[in-house]
């Protein structure tokens, strides 16, 4: 029997699942390079009036092994620096010689730079799965805080994530909202249930 669960449920920490084996495997799957480069440029076209300059600060927040931050340099992307928090991933992505260092949403605090521009793909989900929509809210709440602190004006994030269920896709939005950020949705692909990719867009 195919079990439903996704790593997310399953680990409360990232680093549970991306032991030193699935970390590579993650990092050796054209699969997952191409789908991460595809949410990237997605990223991209949704604050294209900051992203067509290519001077602007980056962070990738949950960089993972570094495939966004390896398209935005092919890309042409100058200052660029991500954070993830499992160790395996993160070292992988120094190895590639990449700006990263270890963290996650939950450290955003001890981010001291400001940034025209940042992304996250596929991370958000890792600290909001199995937890209650009070929960969510005060999350987003304490990431929405610290957004608005580390965007310049203007300034854009971009987050993609797989919701656990479309009701709470509707609840971070709002929590945003209520963060001084404006807070807007972008699904991809809309009409595929299978296909569909959910964006936040943060404006500062």
């Amino acid at each position: 029997m195919v079990s439903n669960i996704t790593p997310e449920q399953e680990f409360s920490d990232p680093n549970y699942f991306y032991t030193e084996e699935e970390s590579e495997r993650y990092n050796n799957s054209s699969g997952m390079r191409n789908t991460q480069e595809q949410l990237t440029k997605i990223a991209l076209d949704l604050s294209t009036s900051i992203s067509s300059i290519k001077t602007i600060d980056i962070l990738d927040v949950g960089c993972g092994t570094g495939f966004s931050l390896e398209y935005l340099i092919f890309l042409g992307y100058l200052n660029l620096k991500g954070i993830d928090p499992s160790k395996e991933m993160v070292k992988i992505a120094k190895n590639k010689k990449l700006k990263v260092k270890l963290g996650g949403f939950k450290d955003l605090s001890k981010i001291t730079e400001k940034y025209d521009l940042i992304i996250s793909i596929s991370a958000l989900q890792w600290i909001l799965s199995n937890k209650q929509d009070i929960e969510i809210k005060n999350i987003i709440k304490k990431v929405g805080k610290e957004f608005k602190r580390l965007l310049k004006k203007p300034g854009f994030a971009i987050i993609q994530f797989y919701p656990e269920k479309p009701d709470i896709f509707k609840t971070i939005i709002s929590s945003f909202n209520r963060c001084e950020l404006k807070a807007s949705a972008y699904i991809y692909n809309s009409d595929s249930l299978k296909k569909r990719k959910f964006f936040i867009i943060l404006e500062n």
